[in-house]
């Protein structure tokens, strides 16, 4: 699971998006690498798309991540960084595989997008003990939209905070004690993208490291349909280097 990368070339997951009208008709899947900040590196092989889709233009958007996914040390803790929203489901059942986290967690989500739109599927309590079954239900049946509500009906998640904008952003700060036990700290890069820009950077950044103290894990996408890369890559680094 992630030791080697693969195309993805069903209809399915976030191959689904457009699958008719575009000529590529798979996405690739980086492999996980244990690293380092410093050892982030762009993806420089257009045959690797991580995800392509028309936008509201109608226009093709064509789109890269890194070479891989990586995992990294912070504060003796694990920050899993990678490109498309859902693979964080994967991490969180490795997450308690391996005793980090257990049931009934609450996740702090940092985001321009809620995530939260229900696709009706979920994994039965039996089946989301075998990982491989969670790996093929993260990669062939949830999109970078629907893979928080899965995650509560099967009772990993217990509650969830949203963090999309200004007014959320103090609100966690009030009552940021409330938040100290049994967190995961999921953070998509897209809420730095420049549209919203008008929405203090410190600010973002103190929540971010508020919420990244006190989880037990760290799940982070780059989201590369919606922030340039570089840019993603960038905010990560003066976040958490």
């Amino acid at each position: 699971m992630y030791n080697e990368w693969f195309y993805l070339t069903e209809a399915v997951w976030n191959n689904a998006f457009s699958y008719e009208k575009r000529n590529n008709k798979k996405l690739y899947i980086p492999s996980l690498i244990n690293a380092k900040i410093d050892d982030i590196l762009l993806q420089n092989d257009k045959e690797k798309i991580a995800f392509e889709d028309f936008g509201f233009d109608d226009k093709l958007s064509t789109n890269y991540w890194l070479k891989n996914f990586y995992k990294i040390k912070w504060k003796n803790k694990d920050i899993y960084l990678f490109d498309n929203h859902n693979h964080a489901y994967f991490f969180w059942y490795l997450a308690r595989k391996e005793w980090i986290i257990w049931d009934n967690n609450i996740l702090i989500h940092i985001d321009e997008h809620a995530d939260t739109r229900d696709n009706d599927k979920h994994l039965l309590k039996p089946d989301s003990f075998d990982l491989d079954k969670v790996f093929g239900f993260t990669n062939k049946v949830l999109n970078v939209g629907d893979y928080i509500i899965p995650a509560q009906e099967e009772g990993i998640i217990w509650d969830i905070v949203q963090i999309r904008n200004e007014t959320n952003l103090n609100d966690y700060l009030e009552n940021k004690d409330k938040y100290r036990d049994n967190i995961i700290l999921n953070l998509d890069l897209d809420f730095f993208q420049p549209d919203i820009d008008y929405i203090d950077f410190d600010l973002k950044k103190k929540v971010v490291l508020d919420a990244a103290k006190n989880a037990k894990i760290i799940t982070v996408a780059t989201s590369p349909f919606f922030i340039n890369q570089e840019l993603a890559v960038k905010v990560f680094k003066d976040i958490f280097s």
